[in-house]
């Protein structure tokens, strides 16, 4: 197994840790709302010992107003940021960046967006 799946396999295995179904990237064409996606990118930060990674978590709700996808985003936020979460193969830190909400031109969709910077060091 890579890192870059170890990771993503605990990603997805924290996120489960919260309500509703996760996706890596995304969604099922018949998701049912409230659901989460999440993406990885790998940057490029020259000759460091470790890998960065970008991680984008998005929630998206159908809902009236915004208190399940508020309260969604703040626990995902507690459950990532400043995490150290050590596993056999790989040593990540999570760190928040920012988290908002997204408007999309269909007003009943609610949308939230969380970034994370995961600095992962290989446990050899």
């Amino acid at each position: 197994m890579t890192h870059t799946t170890a990771l993503r396999g605990l990603i997805t295995e924290q996120l489960k840790r919260t309500p509703r179904k996760v996706y890596h990237r995304k969604a099922e064409d018949d998701a049912e709302y409230p659901y989460k996606t999440y993406s990885l990118e790998r940057l490029n930060l020259d000759d460091l010992s470790r890998d960065d990674y970008s991680l984008c978590v998005d929630i998206w709700d159908r809902a009236e107003d915004w208190k399940r996808i508020e309260e969604q985003a703040d626990e995902i936020s507690r459950l990532f940021n400043a995490a150290n979460l050590p596993q056999e193969t790989i040593l990540p830190t999570f760190f928040r960046e920012n988290s908002y909400p997204v408007d999309d031109p269909d007003k009943a969709l609610q949308h939230w967006q969380l970034h994370f910077i995961v600095q992962l060091y290989l446990n050899e």
